[in-house]
């Protein structure tokens, strides 16, 4: 069974591939980049949310307490803004639930309060499944930044396929933003290995089943229109595992 899964999943991912493709970043003519302090963003008005930022962070140096009030981003013009910072809502019955989702996360600036404060921008949020963002897949990505950063530097790029799927698309009355059907990210850790992964923007990516959300670097550069400059490693187009979390990090 366990098998028959894995073959599900991957024809999956490369149907989602090709069929995302034809919603590119490159089709998007509304970009805001975007120039923060240790990262950048491009932004799209039109779906007025980030499609894509990067960014390269060093060893932990500190351990503040998360920084709460989220607000508008006051480098992008007032129409391309989201319309509330308040938080995604749905009724109690719905099968799933978003969270103001970070592309850049909070946590690996916690020893600069300057940078916490400039993470909950609303140019670096959008809806984002609630099981991927606390305690799913996309949360571990986050977990092996913060880990190997102690090993020397990590380079992180991600984004977001909008995609054709407008059942999902749950808070453009109340807050104007599209909801992205598929979410990405490349790190590439202090010894110079990249991972890339594609995830749904639903629940279903967990930690257990993340290696069947590992595609390959190349995939992602016709994805999202960007080029990476990362080394290859032939004969295989991807890793067959995600890393694990180094031994000794304390991170839960």
């Amino acid at each position: 069974m366990r098998y028959l899964e894995i073959i599900k999943r991957t024809a999956y991912i490369l149907i989602s591939i090709l069929w995302c493709a034809q919603a590119s970043a490159a089709d998007d003519k509304s970009i805001h980049t975007l120039q923060f302090k240790k990262w950048s963003i491009d932004y799209s008005c039109e779906h007025r949310g980030y499609q894509y930022f990067t960014y390269t962070v060093g060893a932990d140096n500190g351990e503040l307490e998360r920084f709460r009030p989220f607000h508008h981003e006051s480098k992008l013009p007032k129409h391309c803004r989201q319309f509330k910072t308040s938080t995604y809502k749905l009724p109690k019955s719905a099968p799933i639930s978003y969270d103001r989702g970070h592309g850049v996360h909070q946590n690996i600036w916690d020893g600069n309060e300057s940078l916490m404060r400039e993470s909950n921008s609303m140019a670096n949020i959008l809806p984002q499944a609630s099981q991927l963002n606390r305690k799913g897949a996309w949360r571990y990505t986050e977990k092996l930044t913060e880990c190997f950063r102690d090993k020397g530097p990590v380079k992180v790029w991600g984004g977001v396929i909008w995609g054709k799927d407008s059942s999902n698309d749950h808070f453009k009355v109340s807050h104007g933003v599209t909801t992205p059907d598929y979410l990405w990210k490349i790190i590439k850790y202090p010894d110079g290995m990249a991972q890339g992964w594609l995830f749904p923007n639903s629940n279903v990516a967990t930690v257990a089943n993340i290696d069947d959300y590992l595609v390959s670097i190349p995939r992602l550069e016709r994805l999202s229109g960007k080029e990476f400059y990362l080394k290859r490693t032939p004969p295989k187009e991807r890793s067959a595992k995600t890393r694990k979390i180094p031994y000794g990090c304390s991170l839960k």
